[in-house]
């Protein structure tokens, strides 16, 4: 039988945490209301220096995604890289979503999201379309955890 360690990995420190989600951009952002849960996936980007995540949602009339940020008191985006049972990284942030003002989205958390976000959009992220509404937020981080395969050699910082 496996041991422990090798069942749930190793934990990551604080500065391969950061490491991480700083070299990635996508994920999957869970949210709940009552008893209803929704898990979409998202782009993002980390802002290190502000301890956030940096979100834009481009929303439909009837966005089930802005319903739930806007009601949920907690959200939990998940982050994670998987090639094989021994090669595998994993962190999960946990706070609460806020809208931002398009005043309090600088040019530099603009790029900062599109460079590690990869804008899977692509071109049509341009359009300027009347049934779309486009919104930024940021989840303010209360807990970052972080795990990956045992003996799989830690990000360099």
């Amino acid at each position: 039988m496996p041991s422990h360690s090798v069942l749930i990995g190793e934990e990551m420190n604080e500065s391969e945490r950061e490491s991480f989600l700083s070299s990635r951009g996508h994920g999957v952002l869970s949210m709940g209301v009552e008893d209803e849960g929704y898990g979409i996936p998202v782009s993002f980007g980390y802002d290190d220096d502000d301890r956030r995540i940096i979100l834009e949602f481009v929303n439909g009339p009837k966005s089930k995604k802005k319903t739930f940020a806007e009601a949920s008191e907690q959200v939990t985006l998940t982050v994670y890289d998987y090639e094989s049972v021994d090669s595998w990284e994993s962190v999960i942030v946990t706070g609460t979503i806020h809208p931002l003002d398009d005043a309090n989205v600088s040019d530099r958390f603009a790029s900062l999201f599109f460079a590690q976000a990869d804008d899977a959009a692509g071109e049509r992220r341009w359009e300027d379309r009347d049934d779309i509404e486009r919104v930024w937020y940021e989840i303010r981080i209360s807990d970052i955890s972080g795990r990956r395969s045992e003996g799989l050699r830690p990000r360099n910082p």
